[in-house]
C-alpha cells in the first residue's frame, strides 16, 4: 500500500481503459483524475497537481506530443514523471516523446494494465 495518498492524471481517450486504471489504482490507494484530450489534460494538470501522469499520444484536440511540450515548457511541472503509454511503436515517435520529457515510453499492446500499475507503484515507493 502506498504510504500517503498519491494522485495520477490519466490522459486517455478510451473511456474503458481509463476506468480500468481507475479501478486498479484505487485498489492500491491511488487516486486518479482523467482527461480524454490534450486541452483538458493541461487544465487538470494545473488544477489537480498529480504525482504522476499516464499519457496516451493519440488523443483528440491536442495530442500527447503537444501535452509533453507544454509540460516541458512549464517549470512548475518539473519532476512529475510522465509515462507515455501508446500504440505508436515507431522509433521516431519514441525518441520524440523522450526528447520532449517523457520518463518512460511503453507500447500499450506489449503491457498488461497490471504491469503498468506495478510500475506506477515503483515510482511511489520513494
Amino acid at each position: 500500500m502506498i504510504e500517503s495518498q498519491k494522485k495520477v492524471l490519466v490522459v486517455e481517450d478510451d473511456i474503458q481503459i481509463s476506468k480500468v486504471y481507475e479501478i486498479k489504482l484505487a485498489k492500491e490507494g491511488i487516486l486518479t483524475v482523467h482527461a480524454n484530450n490534450g486541452e483538458d489534460a493541461m487544465k487538470l494538470l494545473s488544477e489537480e497537481k498529480p504525482d504522476l501522469i499516464i499519457l496516451d499520444l493519440m488523443i483528440p484536440k491536442k495530442d500527447g506530443f503537444w501535452v509533453l511540450s507544454e509540460i516541458k515548457e512549464n517549470n512548475k511541472y518539473l519532476g512529475i514523471p510522465v509515462l507515455v503509454i501508446s500504440n505508436l511503436g515507431q522509433k521516431d515517435d519514441m525518441v520524440r516523446a523522450m526528447d520532449l520529457g517523457a520518463t518512460e515510453y511503453l507500447i500499450k499492446v506489449d503491457h498488461q494494465i497490471q504491469e503498468i500499475v506495478d510500475k506506477i507503484k515503483e515510482y511511489f515507493k520513494n
